[in-house]
């Protein structure tokens, strides 16, 4: 009994060693770790933790709704300047069907951007995210970024295509729904049945090459050519 028990606790620690050590191997890989992620949800958090890399973005441990997404990007500039209010739960224009969907919803804090929400499921206090949001936004890398979006949160066509028309050079978009599929998608069949991907870390490194695809972005110049694509 006693050498099971060891074994576990053994197991455990050489697990999170291990993991320190695989996240080195895998950092040495990436050409220029000077890039910042904007994601919808939790997966931009997951790939700088997966390569040992500083966060380089405010949105980890958070998830944005499809149509306020899409309103984010399009003045993404411009949002991420802005100062964060919070509202109380109730105030939610998404209440109810977040409500209907998870238990946790009313436990985290949810910040406001003018219009937009901002639902920091993984943060203890609305202070803890105000400050790590302020902080963390500071080190976006507006010329060598990745925008990233899925088909969660009732994403629908309308979001979907409108992600697309934008002209972001990197963009990566993860799907179980054959109508959204054009050349940022990718598909996960693996969530065919729900319709759309419940887990975008779950089965990522399957369909994607995550260090080729980061060693291979390409420089943005979206704001700098801002006011004629507006």
């Amino acid at each position: 009994m006693n050498k099971i028990v060891i074994r576990k606790i053994c197991s455990k620690t050489t697990t999170g060693i291990s993991e320190k050590y695989i996240s080195r191997f895998r950092r040495k890989k990436i050409l220029n770790i000077d890039f910042s992620i904007i994601s919808n949800n939790c997966w931009a958090g997951w790939v700088y933790r997966r390569y040992g890399i500083e966060y380089r973005t405010p949105t980890v441990g958070l998830f944005i709704m499809p149509s306020d997404y899409i309103i984010f990007l399009k003045n993404l500039k411009e949002y991420i300047n802005m100062d964060m209010k919070f509202i109380k739960p109730e105030d939610s224009k998404y209440k109810e069907y977040i409500s209907s969907k998870d238990k946790r919803f009313g436990s985290y804090p949810i910040g406001k951007l003018n219009d937009i929400e901002i639902h920091f499921l993984h943060y203890k206090s609305s202070k803890e995210a105000y400050e790590k949001w302020n902080r963390r936004k500071q080190r976006i890398n507006l010329k060598n970024l990745i925008v990233k979006f899925n088909d969660q949160n009732g994403c629908e066509y309308k979001e979907f295509d409108e992600f697309n028309k934008l002209p972001y050079k990197n963009k990566i978009f993860f799907t179980a729904n054959n109508n959204f599929t054009k050349s940022e998608s990718i598909y996960i069949k693996e969530y065919s049945k729900s319709g759309f991907v419940e887990d975008d870390m779950l089965f990522c490194t399957k369909y994607l090459n995550l260090t080729q695809y980061i060693n291979g972005i390409k420089k943005e110049t979206i704001f700098d050519e801002w006011k004629k694509w507006c």
